[in-house]
């Protein structure tokens, strides 16, 4: 778990599908691919606990309209949260998020998709950036990008290329970025206004955050 106790919150919790919330050098951390074996809640839960991500595109390659869902949910309960607990105090927001032991998942339309667990660290609030990035590595399906939504005031994060395959998602590529180039108006990001942008045949730049602390274009070819 993260170490909470220097946390200094700067506005966080802003309420909008681009929101930008700070993280820690420790943010590199790999997606958990564990899955279990239930589907999630696919009742409108929305309304009731605000802010839940949704992206629309052909994940299976069967040439249909699927959609990708984000769950937030506890693991106390095993069933859906608010990501905000309290909207006065920001402190004891995250003191209340954290003891409510929060897990981030994705799942899809596609009955035969395991439902994925993104991540089970309880200094988070599900996720940024959520997209349908189109068919990069063209194997007939579109890849998911994503970045995880923590609660700290570093801008250091990590982006993540997901694909279904065989009925799972799977990681295919990830990179290091500053959520500080995450805004549509950031001239940080491709004209596309993505991290990420087709070039080739299977082939990629994207935008990446280097260890000597600068925003630099990097390329990638998928190999399949």
């Amino acid at each position: 778990m993260r170490n909470t106790t220097n946390t200094i919150l700067f506005g966080l919790f802003i309420a909008t599908i681009f929101s930008c919330n700070q993280t820690d050098n420790n943010k590199n951390i790999p997606v958990d691919s564990l899955s279990i074996s239930n589907q999630a809640d696919t009742n409108s839960f929305h309304k009731e606990f605000g802010d839940r991500y949704s992206i629309v595109g052909d994940f299976n390659g069967d040439r249909k309209v699927d959609t990708v869902f984000e769950s937030y949910i506890s693991s106390l309960t095993n069933k859906e949260t608010y990501k905000k607990q309290n909207t006065v105090d920001w402190e004891n927001n995250l003191d209340l998020i954290i003891k409510k032991l929060p897990v981030t998942r994705l799942y899809a339309s596609i009955p035969t998709v395991d439902t994925f667990i993104v991540t089970k660290e309880a200094q988070q609030i599900g996720l940024f950036h959520f997209r349908n990035l189109g068919d990069l590595n063209e194997d007939g399906k579109d890849e998911i990008g994503y970045a995880i939504n923590w609660s700290d005031n570093s801008n250091l994060n990590h982006y993540h290329i997901v694909s279904i395959i065989n009925n799972k998602f799977k990681e295919i590529f990830s990179f290091n970025i500053n959520e500080m180039f995450c805004y549509e108006s950031s001239e940080e990001l491709f004209d596309n206004k993505e991290f990420i942008q087709k070039i080739g045949n299977k082939t990629i730049k994207y935008k990446f955050y280097s260890d000597s602390a600068t925003n630099n274009t990097g390329e990638y070819k998928f190999s399949k």
